[in-house]
């Protein structure tokens, strides 16, 4: 399928020589319980990003293609990819929308909503989802008619709390039917809120629903409907060295997407990266994004789930 596999078997060997680095236990690098959880080795690299999304924040797949964006310090802007060449096909602009820090992508059958919410400083009060129809977004025009919805928390008083030291700042959001599910990248307790909205009010305050505890910070959410099982992309960090541990929980047997009440799991990524955009591929696979680094490109990654539901 991958038109440039002896290229990317070289990167998956760079890629996957870093599980030493990864799995070394130096004083102050990742909290111990880092190190209590399975690392999956068969991880695969299968394509590299190409630089116009060098901080790749959230994935879909549609049509068989990619669908990405950037973190911040680029516009209103999603980017279409090819999974087997890794060329940027097209871009579509959202119509009267701002990318203050957009932080994860997620579809129904319609459409498509992209996340405004990333808060690393705790200060933000103007977070908000875009929404715009897929038909807008394949039309093959550069511009897509986008209806904004302004977020809330229900349980936020402080907005000036310390940087990286609070509970109120979310990068991972999915979509059913007329919900939102959105899920919170907890700083303060490393643990993770799950909230729902309406997709369709243009101001709203979230409905918190459940938290668990994730012993790291959560970047993207993906589900694969096949297998009923939600995926948490996160890492482990360490602001004062500035090294990341990527991670992944599985969660499945819940009853009436009370997903955090069934079974659990946490999976280890092999390599120190900023991961935070995950997407359902096939076959109980997901497909998972990395930011560009000091010491390598964006990468695509396939990691195989269903080998680790019990």
């Amino acid at each position: 399928m991958f038109k440039n596999l002896i290229a990317n078997i070289l990167i998956g060997i760079l890629f996957l020589s870093l599980v030493t680095i990864s799995c070394r236990r130096m004083s102050g690098e990742l909290p111990e319980s880092y190190y209590n959880f399975p690392i999956d080795t068969t991880v695969q690299i299968i394509q590299s990003i190409p630089s116009e999304v060098d901080e790749s924040s959230g994935i879909i797949v549609l049509n068989d293609k990619i669908w990405t964006h950037n973190d911040s310090g680029d516009g209103p802007t999603v980017y279409e990819m090819s999974i087997e060449s890794g060329e940027i096909l097209s871009t579509v602009d959202f119509e009267d929308a701002t990318a203050r820090d957009w932080e994860d992508i997620a579809q129904d059958s319609q459409f498509i909503y992209v996340s405004d919410m990333g808060n690393n400083a705790g200060k933000r009060r103007d977070l908000a989802i875009y929404k715009t129809a897929k038909l807008d977004l394949l039309d093959g025009s550069d511009a897509a008619a986008t209806f904004k919805m302004d977020i809330a928390y229900p349980d936020r008083t402080d907005y000036k709390p310390q940087a990286y030291k609070h509970n109120f700042d979310c990068e991972a959001i999915l979509a059913f039917e007329d919900s939102l599910y959105i899920f919170s990248k907890n700083h303060l307790d490393k643990h993770c809120r799950f909230y729902t909205a309406a997709n369709n009010l243009k101001s709203q305050q979230l409905n918190l629903k459940d938290r668990f505890d994730t012993k790291g910070m959560v970047t993207g959410a993906a589900f694969d409907p096949e297998n009923k099982v939600l995926a948490l992309l996160g890492y482990n960090l360490d602001p004062s060295v500035g090294n990341f541990g990527p991670f992944v929980w599985l969660f499945w047997d819940y009853p009436n997407r009370d997903f955090f009440s069934g079974k659990s799991r946490r999976i280890n990524m092999p390599v120190i990266a900023q991961s935070e955009g995950i997407a359902f591929w096939k076959n109980g696979q997901f497909l998972i994004s990395t930011e560009k680094s000091r010491i390598m490109r964006g990468k695509l990654m396939l990691f195989d789930a269903k080998k680790w539901i019990e």
